[in-house]
């Protein structure tokens, strides 16, 4: 039951701040697939940043950024569910194609990050992240 409060309050709690919340994530295991895109990478950037607030959010994997503030950028999307009794999930749209689900335990503050860039899951790797609220 005190779980299920975590990730209830992890989804709605940028609602409740004025601020906002940052997922601040360093790679502890990467994906050795080939089938993650080069574009990321991810092997010399090994970081995931998520900012967000009620109105908007910003995703960077490695190298690769996207913005609702950039308001001549492509079409984004994001939505947000427990995965788990412990974990939150978000998965992100991009153009209308998804790409991007992030999972992150309540807990310990791990995430697993995944693309969907090819039509299926391609995991990127495995994260420590630092949440703060600014």
């Amino acid at each position: 039951m005190k779980s299920i409060f975590f990730v209830t309050a992890m989804l709605f709690s940028s609602l409740s701040f004025a601020g906002q919340r940052v997922f601040d994530c360093q790679a502890t295991k990467l994906s050795q697939s080939p089938d993650v895109s080069e574009d990321f990478n991810i092997q010399k950037n090994p970081t995931v940043l998520l900012i967000e607030d009620a109105k908007n959010w910003s995703l960077s994997v490695g190298d690769y950024s996207v913005s609702t503030l950039d308001k001549n950028g492509p079409a984004l999307a994001r939505e947000s569910s427990a995965a788990s009794d412990t974990e939150v999930r978000y998965d992100f749209w991009v153009e209308a194609s998804y790409e991007f689900e992030l999972v992150i335990s309540v807990v310990d503050h791990t995430a697993k990050v995944y693309w969907w860039g090819l039509g299926e899951q391609t995991e990127v790797g495995t994260f420590q992240c630092e949440v703060s609220i600014k």
